[in-house]
């Protein structure tokens, strides 16, 4: 597999074991004797240096011992708290692409994967390749994120529960992008299980857990959202990362939304928004804003709903997150549609359809469709408003969409009523039916 920013594991040139020992020895004022002994002699040792002899694992143990060194610190040149210390710029380069320092952020990132290569420290090198997937998620090229996160879990087996679960959660997200639900759901179900059986780890439980809410509350299946969340609530008593209780906070208000517990729902997001805004996480901030904006819109608090919408897709620009953006535009232009002014609204969702169009993002596609096919139908163009929601609709039930395809098949029915097509509006309306009988869902928005 190809993927931008990958190194070679094994550095060309690297500095042979017998050299660098004796660089080392010289270096701390040792003559051969005194490093070799009392184990071995000088003669071993000048064998060792000269190359002619290759270590064997006791040998290294002992001359890193004499050096100061662990074995794999002597081994592979690696200085002490190498990982601790590329561990910590993995960490603030997040921070600075969460603040929008996409290039910054990515050269750091392939500049700890290389140096973790080198150091043979798999578990870094992993988490640096699971931060260049997401550079490709914030600049909102699915495909190549995917590929990054795949990437990325090539290394899982040697990295910690928490880490493997953060890799499963944007590769389900990735799948449910994509439109494959049901594969989403799955991976994540069978990372949890895995999870499970061994050691508790309730950070990784927590991220896991997470993964399930949305997919599920697209799929309409809402007692298993919920069942979810109420899992993460447990969880989240014996978490100690924020910004995966943050995340966990944000996606279950998505789900109090769902089922109309708003109370509930507008708590979670404002604990969001307090921990992605005390650790830096200003994307994840906004996200937030976003959310709330969008409740706001559904709870037809639409002057609220679309201040917070403006703010929250201006903050996203600055964050330089295109699938943020995308999101808070779709929202910002229905409620646009809603107050009346639909030559704004369709300039708006017109404007998104580029990026859509390179993108594998069945969701917001069939939201932008449904978006314009409801403009259509209010300035009366009830033909081209059939076609999009028509083109919406069938989106929306290939990827098991259920509980937007019980929305959109009310929409198209009513639009078909208007036209006298009552045969036809019967059919959508059967088709909304349906999806709501295969689904759990609540009421259509």
């Amino acid at each position: 597999m190809v993927y931008r920013g990958r190194v070679p594991s094994t550095p060309n040139g690297a500095e042979p074991l017998g050299a660098r020992v004796r660089r080392l020895r010289r270096a701390r004022g040792l003559t051969q004797r005194e490093l070799a002994e009392p184990r071995y002699d000088r003669g071993f040792l000048a064998k060792v240096e000269s190359g002619r002899r290759l270590p064997s694992d006791d040998v290294v143990s002992h001359l890193a011992r004499r050096l100061g060194l662990t074995a794999d610190e002597l081994r592979f040149d690696r200085p002490p708290g190498a990982a601790e210390e590329l561990t910590d710029a993995l960490e603030t380069a997040y921070r600075e692409l969460q603040q929008g320092g996409l290039e910054a952020a990515e050269s750091e990132f392939t500049r700890v994967e290389h140096r973790a290569a080198e150091y043979r420290l798999p578990e870094v090198q992993c988490h640096a390749r699971f931060y260049l997937g997401e550079v490709q998620w914030q600049r909102y090229d699915i495909t190549l994120a995917d590929k990054g996160f795949a990437y990325a879990m090539e290394l899982a087996d040697t990295a910690s529960p928490r880490l493997r679960a953060m890799i499963v959660n944007r590769v389900a997200a990735c799948r449910a992008l994509s439109g494959d639900l049901g594969a989403a759901v799955a991976l994540v179900e069978a990372a949890l299980g895995e999870l499970r059986a061994g050691a508790s780890d309730p950070d990784a439980e927590l991220a896991l857990l997470t993964a399930l809410i949305h997919p599920l509350i697209e799929m309409g299946a809402l007692r298993r959202a919920r069942r979810a969340a109420e899992e993460g609530r447990r969880a989240l008593a014996s978490a100690h990362r924020k910004d995966i209780s943050a995340r966990y906070h944000r996606q279950a208000a998505q789900l109090w939304q769902a089922i109309g517990l708003v109370d509930r729902a507008e708590k979670d997001l404002a604990r969001a928004l307090r921990l992605f805004t005390s650790i830096g996480y200003d994307r994840d901030a906004a996200r937030c804003r976003w959310a709330r904006g969008f409740l706001w819109r559904r709870l037809g608090k639409l002057d609220d709903a679309h201040a917070e919408l403006l703010l929250a897709r201006d903050l996203l620009a600055k964050a330089g997150s295109q699938e943020g953006v995308l999101g808070a535009t779709i929202e910002l232009a229905d409620v646009r549609r809603r107050q009346g002014a639909l030559d704004e609204a369709a300039e708006l969702a017109e404007g998104i359809r580029p990026l859509l169009d390179r993108s594998p993002d069945i969701e917001a596609r069939a939201e932008v469709l449904r978006l314009l096919g409801l403009i259509a139908r209010a300035r009366g163009d009830l033909s081209t408003a059939t076609t999009l929601l028509e083109e919406a609709a069938t989106a929306q039930e290939n990827s098991e969409l259920l509980g937007a395809l019980v929305a959109t098949s009310l929409h198209l029915g009513d639009t078909l009523r208007d036209r006298g097509l009552i045969e036809k509006a019967s059919e959508a309306y059967r088709r909304g039916v349906r999806a709501a009988a295969m689904s759990d869902s609540g009421p259509a928005d």
